[in-house]
């Protein structure tokens, strides 16, 4: 979720209903709750503009279609600007926009045969530590099933890869790749441990680039002819409130263009571990449902499969809240071991 600056300017048809409404200034609170925004303050201003709107969104394309049916165009005329804290924004002057990968030896015999030990140094043994248990759901939706496929998880905290790596089966997770904003996990002139080419070698990694269109795209086409599965969370972004962000559609396009089917993964626990914004982790349980294959017809509009897909994790997200409700799921007495409730592998 992202901050944005909304400017609101009345017209003069829009004074004159401001006035008769006896001061009720326009609200878009249930615009943003359509597709999961909401408005953090507001205030009256005296100037240019009339109104000053701080809100939250799940991205640029959403918050761009805040309607303004409810007063109508003649009576309101917004402008919408993206916001970036000032610390973050200091620390971004002094970094490189330049962008490394991908690295097509990441899927190399000799990448592939040093990876689980690095991906077990590197992530595994500390991740074990804070999932308190690890609980995985829906294995047995995945017997038999080998790939390639698209597979796709909420995305709530920087463990999300660490538990949907340990919860796939061996079998499809040896040959599955990460993709990863390009803008973050790619940067150039790095440090090793944070460099692309590291997350490439410990994870298969490979870099997106954000409203990067359907170029963006072209690699994960490339591994999936190889045989590869690819790994996407398709918020784009983790989560503050724990809720379900809009699905790009970039996981569907892919879905499609290459006929491949796409697991859907809800994952549940990881936020209260490491929050965004967070390097401090306190240890808890995590779930991680894992539901079973979609399959597209030709000729399946994108925006369709799209929806679906989100339908899908939304309703493994609440099978499992149906369990353990919204809060953390209570931990049995063997916590810290990793568990298979379907009793599967």
């Amino acid at each position: 979720m992202g901050r944005y600056i909304v400017l609101t300017t009345m017209t003069g048809k829009g004074k004159r209903a401001l006035t008769t409404d006896g001061g009720q200034v326009p609200a878009m609170a249930d615009e943003l709750a359509a597709f999961g925004g909401k408005v953090i303050e507001q205030y009256a201003l005296l100037g240019e503009h009339d109104f000053c709107t701080i809100i939250e969104a799940p991205d640029n394309a959403a918050v761009q279609s805040l309607s303004i049916a409810e007063r109508g165009a003649d009576a309101v005329q917004r402008e919408v600007m993206p916001a970036i804290d000032l610390p973050l924004f200091a620390r971004l002057l002094t970094q490189t926009t330049e962008t490394v990968g991908p690295f097509r030896w990441q899927t190399s015999w000799w990448a592939r045969l040093v990876r689980p030990a690095l991906h077990w140094w590197e992530l595994d043994r500390d991740a074990k530590k804070q999932f308190k248990p690890l609980r995985i759901i829906g294995r047995n939706n995945l017997k038999g099933f080998r790939g390639p496929a698209i597979i796709v998880a909420n995305h709530s905290s920087h463990l999300d890869s660490s538990a949907l790596y340990l919860a796939l089966p061996r079998r499809i997770r040896a040959k599955a790749a990460w993709g990863a904003a390009a803008d973050r996990w790619f940067l150039k002139d790095r440090p090793w441990r944070k460099s692309g080419w590291w997350n490439s070698l410990t994870m298969n990694g490979f870099p997106i680039k954000r409203g990067g269109g359907r170029a963006s795209l072209a690699y994960a086409e490339e591994l999936i002819d190889e045989g590869w599965s690819i790994t996407i969370f398709p918020e784009g972004t983790r989560t503050t409130t724990g809720k379900l962000g809009r699905f790009r559609v970039g996981p569907a396009l892919l879905a499609l263009g290459k006929n491949v089917p796409v697991i859907p993964v809800y994952m549940h626990g990881l936020r209260e571990i490491r929050p965004k914004g967070s390097k401090e982790m306190t240890p808890g349980p995590v779930t991680v449902h894992i539901g079973k294959p979609l399959y597209f017809a030709p000729g399946t509009d994108a925006s369709e499969a799209t929806h679906v897909m989100y339908k899908a994790v939304e309703h493994l997200r609440d099978r499992v809240r149906a369990v353990h409700g919204n809060g953390r799921t209570a931990a049995p007495a063997s916590a810290g071991v990793a568990q298979s409730m379907d009793g599967r592998a």
